[in-house]
């Protein structure tokens, strides 16, 4: 069975479980969709040096964007390359549809001033906007190799994209 197949909600929610604080396959970075992406996170204010910080509300939330993510066509076209040899990750940005309005997330808008070519942080207050409706969703995903036939994917993070 190739990776662009239909996941379940329960699938992906073991996939994210068992990716997080996993290393990346052939990387040095552990997974953390769950730990830094959703409501687990335990200060939304700790990176300054990010113009736009975002969480899911809930992990039912980052499940569903996660499952849109994965089920729409762009989302299937990104999988059926992880079908070739030497493919090993992809990612995916989808605008939503069938969740839009449905899926909120928090996000800190960190002020940054624009030095040479290069943002970087300056002073002033982080923004903060609650429960903001998610409209697209970015999940980087990789394969576990070798693949157990019910959880072939690592997703090493998963955060809103863009809100309204």
């Amino acid at each position: 069975m190739g990776y662009d197949r239909t996941y379940t909600r329960e699938e992906i929610h073991q996939i994210l479980c068992l990716s997080e604080r996993r290393r990346r396959p052939g990387g040095i970075h552990h997974g953390h969709a769950i730990s830094r992406h959703s409501e687990q996170r335990e200060d939304p204010f700790d990176r300054r040096a990010i113009k736009q910080d975002s969480t899911f509300a809930c992990r039912k939330d980052l499940i569903l964007g996660i499952q849109e993510a994965l089920h729409d066509p762009l989302g299937q076209a990104e999988l059926a390359k992880l079908n070739s040899h030497g493919v090993d990750t992809c990612s995916i940005t989808v605008q939503l549809s069938a969740q839009l309005g449905k899926i909120k997330a928090n996000v800190v808008l960190s002020p940054m001033a624009q030095v040479a070519n290069t943002w970087v942080p300056a002073q002033g207050p982080q923004q903060y906007v609650q429960l903001a409706d998610v409209t697209s969703v970015f999940v980087l995903v990789n394969k576990v190799q070798p693949a157990p036939s019910w959880a072939p994917l690592h997703i090493q993070t998963a955060y809103p994209k863009a809100y309204r």
